[in-house]
């Protein structure tokens, strides 16, 4: 085995366990949320979450019932439309691409709407665009993604991309169980 590498064997066991991980802190989180809004026993998250992941996932509950869950907001635009129309080329960097886009598919918004809380935002036809949560990261989630990742799964810095992206991807999938369960268990 090269040892400048990881194996495709060490990169098949990191994405078991991740996904282990990130399903347990989405059912302790999800057992948390009922128990905060039902008064009802919150549990004990289990031992293969680490700290920084209980705390991140505290917060996210915690975010979630302050803000009595969400406000909804609707924006006079028609995602698949949009989306038909994009493609990976479209960075946001051509202005004159940008420019048809707008007239091809305008934002129809009124003006603009400050959301300080967190929020579903629906387009025209009620399709979810987003989910926003602010101040749901803790900053130890934060300082890890400000860490360069690659496009590659191969070669010496795999194991680093991998563990760079393991805690914010399972606090997205974490979200994801307590606001849109159905998706959730789609995507499993």
């Amino acid at each position: 085995m090269n040892d400048s590498s990881t194996s495709d064997i060490e990169i098949t066991l990191w994405r078991t366990w991740a996904l282990t991980v990130t399903h347990e802190a989405c059912e302790y989180t999800k057992q948390k949320f009922n128990a905060e809004k039902t008064g009802g026993d919150p549990g004990i998250p289990s031992p293969h979450l680490d700290t920084d992941l209980v705390m991140a996932c505290d917060r996210l509950v915690d975010r979630l019932i302050k803000s009595n869950c969400f406000i909804t907001v609707q924006m006079q635009i028609d995602i698949a439309r949009y989306s038909k129309l994009i493609s990976p080329k479209d960075t946001g960097h051509n202005e004159e691409r940008e420019e048809k886009l707008l007239e091809r598919c305008p934002p129809g918004h009124e003006g603009t709407k400050l959301v300080e809380i967190p929020a579903t935002i629906l387009d025209a036809s009620g399709a979810i665009i987003a989910w926003y949560l602010p101040d749901t990261l803790t900053d130890a989630t934060q300082n890890q993604l400000d860490l360069e990742v690659s496009a590659s799964l191969k070669g010496a810095s795999s194991e680093k991309i991998l563990k760079a992206i393991a805690r914010p991807a399972a606090i997205a999938t974490v979200a994801l169980r307590v606001m849109h369960p159905e998706q959730y268990w789609a995507g499993l």
